[in-house]
């Protein structure tokens, strides 16, 4: 890609924010704890990492953003932002990768090997997003689900199912109460939430469009009474 690209991930509990030159130089790799309020601090830190490294907003061009699984309003609040910055620019082009896609990149697999990646989906269940490795990266086969206790032990512990496992660092503790230790320490865990793995992504391209966000649990909204 002959542009500068920047990715920007809100799925989790921290904000992660990178930037790859046009010759595919990583310049930035930036993460920040950052949850419920702290998020309107989103737009300020990226700024201010831009500036850091004597970028602006001007310079980028592409964006991806992590569309999750994870925080409804995480992820809607960096697609939205996004969408501000690019607003009536069509030079600017943008979409969305999947977050899955960060543990699932950090562990790396063998051609063809199926991955589940795991996340805490409280409410003693968990949310599983499937990948397949394809030339080097995880691609996401379709496959989600919202598993409770048994199932989730059931599934992972079936041994043509997944040929690896995996999970956000942070979501590793309440997996482990989940699951138990023995199922659980079959988890690799992201210790890094990396939005450069978002940059790497060659799937999909650039479509404009950052309403693509993965809910593997719906939004729930209630009828007023």
């Amino acid at each position: 890609m002959n542009a500068w690209h920047g990715a920007i991930d809100l799925s989790g509990k921290s904000a992660a924010f990178a930037v790859m030159d046009p010759a595919g130089r990583l310049v930035i790799d930036a993460v920040r704890p950052m949850r419920g309020r702290e998020a309107a601090h989103l737009a300020g830190w990226i700024l201010e990492e831009l500036e850091s490294h004597d970028l602006n907003l001007e310079k980028i061009t592409h964006w991806t953003v992590g569309s999750g699984p994870g925080s409804f309003t995480g992820m809607r609040l960096a697609a939205a932002l996004v969408t501000g910055w690019s607003f009536q620019r069509p030079e600017r082009h943008t979409r969305c990768v999947p977050s899955a896609s960060i543990p699932a990149a950090e562990c790396r697999t063998p051609e063809g090997a199926k991955i589940g990646v795991c996340f805490d989906g409280r409410n003693s269940e968990m949310l599983l997003f499937e990948m397949i490795s394809r030339n080097g990266e995880p691609i996401p086969t379709g496959f989600t689900a919202v598993w409770d206790r048994e199932t989730a032990r059931k599934e992972l512990n079936r041994s043509e199912r997944f040929d690896l496992l995996c999970a956000p660092g942070d979501d590793l503790e309440a997996l482990q109460r989940l699951l138990g230790e023995e199922t659980a320490a079959r988890i690799c865990p992201c210790k890094r939430f990396s939005a450069s793995s978002l940059l790497r992504a060659t799937i999909p391209e650039f479509d404009n469009d950052l309403t693509r966000l993965v809910y593997i649990r719906p939004a729930v909204f209630t009828t007023p009474q």
